[in-house]
């Protein structure tokens, strides 16, 4: 057999690289149809992303199309309503903690969430975001609100070691960039950015190159950029860091917002997973227990077999991680998601 080909079936069968760092990224607002042809042109980041599994047939929420309900269900791996709901409707800044300002007074028992399994297991935890409301999470598992660690030692009521707020798109993906060329533990990060749910609340969610939503999504490509810059040029981060990134909805019905659960230009959203460089795969394909709709279709949160949600990006990035399922989670839980490529 010739040595090339040896090769390659050497890189074929040899184990995946081991990953030290997971990052769920938020682009909120992102509809699919953003990273079609000839869209992705204007997008090489989010190109670089998509070689890899990825799917741009993933749902939103099957009850709510709207933005912190959805977030809730990224980090928690639970739907927003049903038996394994975590009940989170609202879509404001939440009220002070006392006030029932976190995710585990609103249900009325405790909500674990992927920052709990990631820091319970030892690693470094971060929520970064561009929007005021997502302090709920730092109310819920930040200093002295999470769950006591029964998990090997103790690493305390903490879950979110550093939350991180911003205005500007720019500013935060320099900070994410940042914290991981200093990080030296392994971590867990989501990042939020909101810059194309602003430009579609503000301009309309219009898909041409020349409209104020189209820039936005560019704005966040410029922002993947230099995170993936940080990833290259560090070998300690360089194939051994995974970026899931989704988005909690998309947009455009009713005109300047997303809130109609029936059309697919609000819940049909991208899911892409990367763990370096490869070939373009459907996510779909490692995935029998998934169902993957029709461009139009509306998967009811009961039926038998599921989409791809945005919820399961959780379970995904800890799957990544070689880390258990968040307890009492239904996304990436029940029916487990391989995030890798076949």
């Amino acid at each position: 057999m010739p040595a090339t080909a040896l090769a390659a079936l050497l890189a074929l069968a040899a184990p995946p690289a081991p990953i030290d760092h997971a990052l769920i990224i938020s682009v909120d607002g992102l509809r699919s149809d953003m990273l079609e042809p000839p869209n992705i042109g204007a997008l090489p980041h989010f190109a670089r992303l998509m070689r890899g599994p990825h799917t741009l047939e993933a749902r939103t929420d099957p009850q709510f199309t709207i933005t912190l309900p959805n977030h809730v269900s990224m980090l928690t791996g639970r739907p927003v309503l049903g038996p394994y709901g975590h009940t989170w409707a609202r879509n404001d800044d939440p009220p002070a903690a006392k006030d029932g300002g976190t995710l585990h007074l609103n249900k009325g028992a405790y909500i674990a969430s992927v920052f709990d399994v990631a820091h319970d297991h030892g690693l470094s935890t971060c929520c970064a975001s561009t929007k005021s409301k997502f302090w709920l999470f730092e109310q819920s598992y930040g200093w002295g609100a999470g769950a006591r660690d029964t998990t090997g030692d103790d690493n305390g009521l903490a879950k979110i070691d550093l939350f991180a707020f911003a205005n500007a798109t720019d500013e935060l993906a320099g900070s994410v960039a940042d914290r991981l060329r200093r990080e030296r533990k392994r971590s867990l990060s989501f990042i939020h950015f909101a810059a194309p749910d602003v430009a579609g609340h503000s301009f309309d969610w219009i898909v041409r190159p020349e409209s104020k939503y189209f820039a936005s999504v560019v704005e966040v490509d410029r922002a993947l950029g230099e995170i993936l810059r940080a990833i290259d040029e560090d070998p300690d981060l360089a194939g051994r860091t995974a970026i899931v990134l989704t988005a909690d909805h998309g947009g455009g019905v009713p005109r300047k917002t997303h809130t109609d659960i029936t059309c697919p230009l609000n819940f049909r959203i991208p899911f892409l997973v990367w763990s370096g460089d490869g070939e373009a795969s459907d996510l779909y394909a490692p995935n029998p227990g998934r169902l993957k709709p029709a461009r139009d279709a509306l998967v009811g949160r009961d039926d038998t077999l599921q989409p791809i949600r945005n919820g399961d990006a959780a379970n995904a990035a800890l799957s990544l991680l070689g880390l258990p399922p968040i307890p009492g989670s239904f996304y990436g839980s029940l029916v487990p998601l391989e995030p890798r490529r076949p």
